[in-house]
């Protein structure tokens, strides 16, 4: 049986959500206003954590007082953990579509439309027990695309999930807990990259905090518990430094690969060192393979420096730019929109023109991945794409690194 709070000023939707919940086995809390919400949560958490809800059904429009998305942030901010990972799913009337997705920058996971007259109340709480039942299934994948997420790692996969988040560029924050083993963590991710990490110990009997790359690889080992993560505005999260989650990744999988075989064998170079012109062109038909069944045209990573030029290449019409006269109008253009980076807020941007758009990634100071795509329809696809080729090329880069480093060794 799990635990709701149900937070509104109307005595009428509070009754409603609370029969519906305890019909559904489950136990319902209901209060009138965010500030009495905050209240009873500090109150439980002191008195016992256990009582604390697993999940808050939270009112956008309240008054008097806080409206939801002041509480949902207040919440979401508070300095118990225990107190600021509860998912939050808010409330909203017909026409604040607005307002919600305000709440989903402000750390809410999801919401859902109040009905507005008593013949939408029977289908609204029919989504409601649906709802309730996903939310609370801690296995539950995907709750809402582009809302949030929860999974439960005895079936889900922690480095997949963080490189999904990195793919697309998320933002936001994600909780971690283990009960078996007494600890729990918590992540700030900013454009898919992690830019804060904090675990907490207790399996001791002594509480341990570890951060940054210590906190990762204690984090990776885990065989169980539980992911959440909500979106919020990068822009109003705190800024730290990224962490290189691929090399976090590559490392662990070295570290387990040590662990269970080179420990007990004689060191082997796992593959001979092939030569950069050999490298390059295989990174260059991972990148073609990568834009075969999409409407992109050509793939590009490309370094702006003193000189703009092209690392790696890959066209499915040799020669042909499309959006360009030829290769040098193309690269004129990258070097000038480069500077829309330097500035650090965007890690990603679209430019539209009437035969397509270009979209271009940052990977580094002046390294990019450019894609040119004859067609407009599909953004979020080329999105997509220049995050792989970034994930594809950072990893091949610390591969190859890793094998000189192997090749020098003997």
């Amino acid at each position: 049986m799990a635990k709701v709070m149900i937070v509104d000023d109307s005595g009428t939707v509070r009754r409603y959500l609370s029969q519906m919940i305890e019909l559904a086995n489950h136990s319902a809390t209901a209060v009138e206003s965010g500030e009495k919400a905050i209240a009873l949560l500090e109150e439980f958490a002191a008195k016992d954590p256990a009582l604390l809800p697993d999940l808050i059904f939270m009112d956008v429009l309240m008054a008097p007082g806080m409206s939801g998305i002041e509480a949902t942030q207040k919440i979401k901010a508070h300095p118990n953990p225990t107190i600021a990972e509860i998912p939050i799913v808010i409330l909203t009337g017909i026409g604040e579509q607005d307002i919600a997705s305000e709440a989903l920058d402000a750390g809410a996971l999801d919401y859902m439309v109040k009905p507005s007259n008593t013949e939408a109340l029977s289908s609204f709480l029919d989504n409601l027990r649906k709802k309730l039942e996903r939310l609370l299934n801690l296995s539950t994948r995907g709750l809402k695309k582009g809302a949030g997420l929860i999974a439960d790692l005895t079936n889900e996969n922690l480095p997949s999930l963080l490189q999904m988040l990195h793919l697309e560029g998320a933002s936001g924050y994600v909780t971690l807990t283990n009960p078996r083993n007494r600890q729990s963590a918590s992540m700030h991710i900013r454009y898919g990259n992690i830019e804060h990490l904090v675990l907490v110990d207790n399996s001791k009997g002594v509480k341990k905090r570890l951060e940054g790359e210590e906190a990762f690889h204690t984090l990776i080992n885990w065989p169980e518990g539980t992911f959440s993560f909500g979106r919020a505005n990068p822009e109003r999260m705190p800024k730290g430094k990224p962490l290189n989650l691929v090399a976090l990744l590559a490392a662990a999988d070295v570290r387990e690969v040590g662990e269970k075989k080179l420990l007990s064998e004689p060191a082997q170079a796992s593959s001979p060192l092939e030569s950069y012109e050999e490298f390059k062109a295989n990174l260059e038909k991972e990148l073609l393979e990568l834009i075969k069944s999409s409407t992109a045209t050509q793939l590009f990573y490309i370094r702006v420096k003193t000189k703009t030029f092209v690392l790696l290449k890959a066209m499915k019409t040799s020669g042909k730019f499309g959006l360009f006269k030829d290769e040098k109008e193309f690269l004129t253009f990258v070097q000038k929109r480069s500077a829309d980076f330097m500035n650090g807020k965007f890690l990603e941007i679209s430019f539209f023109f009437d035969k397509g758009y270009v979209n271009m990634r940052r990977i580094g100071r002046g390294d990019f991945i450019v894609l040119l795509d004859p067609y407009q329809d599909k953004p979020k696809e080329g999105r997509l794409i220049t995050a792989q080729a970034a994930t594809i090329i950072r990893k091949a880069a610390l591969e190859r690194r890793s094998k000189r480093s192997a090749a020098a060794s003997y």
